[in-house]
């Protein structure tokens, strides 16, 4: 079933819970408060899921982080941004000025410039939403989160939108906080209620304990849960949260326990023929686990979508000049008998042209365009239906192979590494030689090759608490070295919090 359908009729619940048309007039599906979340429930339990459906619509929809222009496209937006940061990404066109903030290290300096408040917004209305239905579900205080959750519709409803609230905040830790690694720093407000005022700084340990405790409870509530689409929260993705956010605080045996948990789960590792398919429809290909299926009803032009600045065969941004392409030193790390070499078919027109043209493609490009250096682009898509994704099967396997290094066990790391390696590179027995230093950066490499222009490597940079290095097709800073925690690879806290939160007087 599309997301739209299930948007319309969990929507539709709102209005049909009652026959008064009082009623109507009082609990607009639009906007809701606590009360009118948890009256609600009271008459129809499901009516919590339209809600919860509008929290995942916030992860797609234009305008989800306060109508900030065409970039304002929720979580993708933010993987283009990261990568750009992590230093993977190389900014190599500037037409019609697109993110060159991003490329110029601007923008993460100036509190009252456009992302800062972006990515912000989105997330923290992310939280609010969230707490929406937290509340109107009974709350989840430490004195009995299971009290009121007598159905298993509230239980996978809860579990949903504990999960959302913690990925925001995981999210937010890393995007406005310079050094993850100091946990004591007070860094972000942290909102567990709806009906809360504005809050002052909490501490990193205080933010990152919540994301912890919320993904605990929402892995138990998930317990047996059955997703009707990729873009649901489950627990499997739930205990993928788990993973990621041990190891940004370098906890590596519950890292390691969590992401093997995820590949026990079965998914399968998307084939080399799905990673040079476009990843253009997220339900052809098992290996994706998290993601939406984009239908026309959503009315997304490629302008203002993640194709529009990532497809050079989209007749927008990225195809006429503001170009998005591979580190070339990332680049020059790929073997010459790996497949992926493939996804940077207009490599022969020079390094400003190492766009991953044989990876993302739109839905209903000719095949025979692909990977023909003739073709660059095609037309503009008017109203989008290639689809979004989040998060791979893939990255378990090789955040397994991270943490099992960082807990000793190399041997164990290495076949967690050639799971997805043995895919791609022809001959892997380089791998079985490789041990210390050697081995954690080959783990390094390959997880930033794989997922490159898929956000992962921003996340990598901090929980590695690692020094990246611009290659020589950059247009800034070519060539210079960024520590992970330096003020230019961290987003400030916007002017607009600091001056209508009165308990926030600084930045961190």
């Amino acid at each position: 079933m599309k997301l739209n359908k299930l948007i319309y009729v969990l929507s539709i619940l709102f209005i049909t819970v009652s026959c008064d048309e009082e009623f109507l007039e009082t609990y607009p599906t639009d906007s809701l408060s606590q009360e009118q979340v948890g009256e609600a429930l009271a008459v129809n339990p499901a009516a919590a899921e339209g809600t919860l459906f509008g929290i995942y619509e916030q992860f797609y929809r234009l305008g989800s982080g306060g109508g900030q222009g065409q970039e304002d496209f929720g979580l993708k937006i933010i993987d283009i941004n990261t990568d750009i940061l992590s230093g993977d990404m190389a900014h190599t066109g500037k037409s019609y000025n697109r993110q060159t903030s991003i490329s110029e290290l601007t923008e993460t300096l100036s509190p009252d410039n456009k992302f800062n408040y972006m990515h912000w917004r989105m997330l923290y209305r992310l939280i609010n939403l969230s707490n929406l239905v937290i509340d109107g579900l009974g709350g989840a205080d430490e004195t009995g989160l299971l009290g009121e959750l007598d159905t298993d519709g509230k239980r996978q409803t809860m579990g949903q939108a504990l999960a959302a609230r913690a990925y925001a905040y995981y999210l937010l830790c890393h995007l406005y906080v310079d050094d993850i690694s100091d946990t004591s720093k007070e860094v972000l407000p942290l909102y567990t209620s709806a009906d809360q005022s504005e809050q002052g700084k909490s501490s990193l340990s205080a933010v990152m304990n919540l994301v912890i405790s919320d993904l605990l409870a929402a892995e138990t509530l998930l317990d047996g849960f059955v997703r009707k689409t990729k873009i649901e929260i489950n627990q499997d993705l739930v205990r993928a949260f788990l993973a990621y956010s041990y190891g940004a605080l370098n906890d590596w045996v519950k890292c390691e326990e969590y992401a093997a948990k995820v590949v026990g789960a079965g998914y399968p590792i998307m084939t080399n023929a799905e990673v040079l398919g476009g990843f253009n429809r997220v339900n052809d290909h098992p290996g994706i686990m998290w993601g939406i299926d984009i239908t026309t009803s959503q009315e997304l032009a490629s302008l203002f979508t993640w194709w529009g600045f990532m497809d050079v065969y989209s007749y927008a941004y990225a195809g006429v000049g503001n170009r998005k392409s591979i580190d070339r030193g990332l680049y020059d790390q790929i073997r010459a008998d790996d497949i992926r070499l493939q996804q940077f078919p207009f490599v022969v027109y020079g390094d400003s042209w190492l766009v991953p043209a044989g990876k993302f493609y739109y839905e209903g490009i000719p095949a025979s365009w692909v990977g023909d250096i003739n073709y660059r682009f095609s037309g503009p898509q008017v109203n989008v239906t290639s689809d979004a994704h989040y998060m791979r099967s893939a990255e378990m396997y090789l955040l397994h192979a991270e943490a099992s290094y960082e807990n000793g066990k190399e041997d164990q790391a290495k076949q967690s590494l050639k799971a997805v390696a043995d895919l791609r590179i022809g001959d892997t027995s380089y791998i079985d030689a490789l041990s210390g230093a050697d081995l954690k950066n080959e783990i390094d490499v390959q997880t930033r090759v794989e997922f490159f222009a898929e956000g992962k490597s921003y996340f990598l940079m901090k929980r590695q608490r690692k020094t990246i290095t611009r290659g020589s097709n950059w247009l800034d800073f070519t060539g210079e070295s960024f520590n992970h925690n330096d003020d230019k690879l961290t987003f400030e806290i916007p002017e607009n919090e600091i001056l209508f939160n009165p308990n926030i007087s600084g930045q961190n």
